[in-house]
């Protein structure tokens, strides 16, 4: 969205800058250095925007969400959901493509058990009931 809005932008800037007596090749890396600034930029910030958002989104939902982030932190490259049926929930949380911890939330006890996946992890983080 930002980078259709820095096109429209550039258009008018593009005929100031021709009639302004700056060159056809000066304004094209000018544009292209703005357009890749925009893409860098957007791409940067998406894995951090996600984890949060993953947070936010489904906090009313899933009661367990707030002891996770209390006891792990949200800061994560990313959480994906392995299992949401039947009557547990199993969630991995990654940095560097690789798991760092792993939840499973039994709905029937309301158990929420958190353990650290990584090489140099501490086992079981959290086991128990929650309200």
């Amino acid at each position: 969205m930002v980078s259709w809005k820095l096109l429209l932008i550039s258009k008018s800037v593009w005929k100031e800058l021709i009639n302004g007596g700056l060159g056809m090749k000066k304004i094209l890396k000018l544009s292209f250095a703005v357009v890749l600034s925009t893409v860098l930029l957007a791409a940067c910030g998406s894995g951090e925007e996600n984890a949060s958002s993953f947070f936010a989104e489904n906090e009313s939902d899933w009661p367990e969400l707030e002891v996770i982030e209390n006891e792990i932190g949200s800061d994560f490259e990313s959480i994906n959901v392995e299992n949401d049926e039947g009557n547990s929930r199993v969630i991995l949380y990654e940095n560097n493509g690789k798991p760092e911890y792993k939840s499973i939330y039994i709905l029937d006890e309301q158990r929420l058990k958190i353990m650290s996946t990584g090489e140099d992890g501490e086992g079981q983080v959290y086991n128990q009931v929650i309200s």
